[in-house]
């Protein structure tokens, strides 16, 4: 009787086991698993700038928020992080036991890969970084060649004078570079005769000079003036406004206040690209290294182009002839051929 006994508790408790063992694997299979562990992982992002700019700073803010409402981690955040303060506070997050440390800023992607060294256990992510390394530093893009293109296409198709400009700061870093020598391809695609002129702010947030780089350029006859700041954006947008010359916004606000010089607003939308991330993270699933999303996945899409509800571009200047073939010399093209790689020189300042 006892052997009975001893063997009906054994059969139990391998059945348990066995029931175990198939919840696992379920949940693993339905994502669940990352769920039960969202009480226990903790994401930290670093931000360059104020987190309430209404611009790049605050997509990263909001972004993390989404982040913390959808998947339920615990989630901090340091604004106005200089180079100086920079390994410091990474060091700080990750002694904290943050599993996750995002730099929204390609800026920071060379100390963040220095502190990684340090910290294997810990996801290191750059935000608009151009390499990452090949153990837990992975850099992410929203493919800047892509829209830097599109931007460089559109100016030429709506200019009169064939004369556009560009403003923009952070010279020589990976983002900027791509960014700035795919919109010079985009300028000369249409007509190898349009001139570009390109200016670099040494600070991003100078509205004062982003106003005199504007004032210049239009002096000069550049009937489109576009850019890539944080707060001297204003500068631009209001120049352009007060001159009746063409430019792109930041936001829906941009389009409000001036609707008929904004073409379109680029929309990044960083939200559902943190949470792609922290769910890879969060799996062990995310490759250090770099990834970016652009035209060519269009189930995470890099940007769109926002105008209005109903419109990626504004209508009182962009044909449906010109978008028609903004579709097959950008958009399919890139779908084609999504990479490309442009150097500090390509990217150089200056009229071409």
């Amino acid at each position: 009787m006892k052997k009975f006994f001893a063997m009906l508790l054994a059969i139990c408790m391998v059945a348990v086991m066995l029931v175990g063992c198939g919840d696992t694997a379920s949940s693993s299979s339905n994502g669940s698993d990352t769920q039960s562990n969202a009480s226990d992982y903790k994401v930290a992002l670093l931000l360059p700038g104020s987190a309430n700019d209404k611009s790049w700073n605050q997509y990263g803010y909001d972004a993390l928020m989404k982040v913390k409402d959808e998947l339920g981690v615990e989630v901090a955040y340091s604004e106005n992080v200089t180079n100086v303060d920079l390994q410091q506070a990474l060091r700080d997050y990750a002694s904290q036991g943050y599993d996750m440390i995002i730099g929204h800023t390609g800026g920071f992607e060379d100390d963040m890969i220095k502190v990684s060294a340090d910290f294997l256990d810990t996801k290191f992510v750059c935000i608009a970084g151009s390499t990452g390394n090949d153990v837990n530093v992975t850099s992410v893009d929203t493919a800047p060649w892509q829209y830097g293109y599109a931007y460089g296409w559109m100016a030429s198709q709506v200019s009169q004078t064939g004369k556009v400009g560009y403003i923009t700061a952070n010279e020589g870093t990976g983002t900027q570079n791509n960014l700035v020598g795919s919109w010079k391809d985009g300028v000369k695609a249409n007509n190898p005769d349009t001139q570009g002129t390109v200016v670099y702010l040494s600070d991003s947030d100078d509205v004062a000079s982003a106003r005199e780089a504007a004032l210049a350029m239009i002096s000069a006859g550049c009937d489109v003036v576009m850019h890539e700041l944080n707060r001297a954006a204003q500068g631009v947008i209001d120049v352009c406004k007060e001159k009746g010359v063409y430019t792109i916004g930041r936001s829906a606000e941009d389009v409000a206040a001036a609707p008929d010089q904004v073409l379109t607003y680029c929309n990044f939308d960083w939200g559902p690209k943190y949470v792609y991330l922290v769910e890879q993270g969060m799996s062990g699933a995310l490759e250090p290294g770099f990834l970016f999303f652009g035209f060519n996945t269009p189930e995470a899409p890099g940007f769109t182009f926002t105008y209005d509800d109903a419109n990626g571009w504004n209508p009182n200047v962009v044909s449906e002839e010109i978008l028609a073939k903004f579709k097959t010399d950008v958009e399919e093209m890139f779908i084609a051929d999504p990479a490309r790689s442009y150097t500090t020189e390509q990217a150089a300042g200056g009229t071409f």
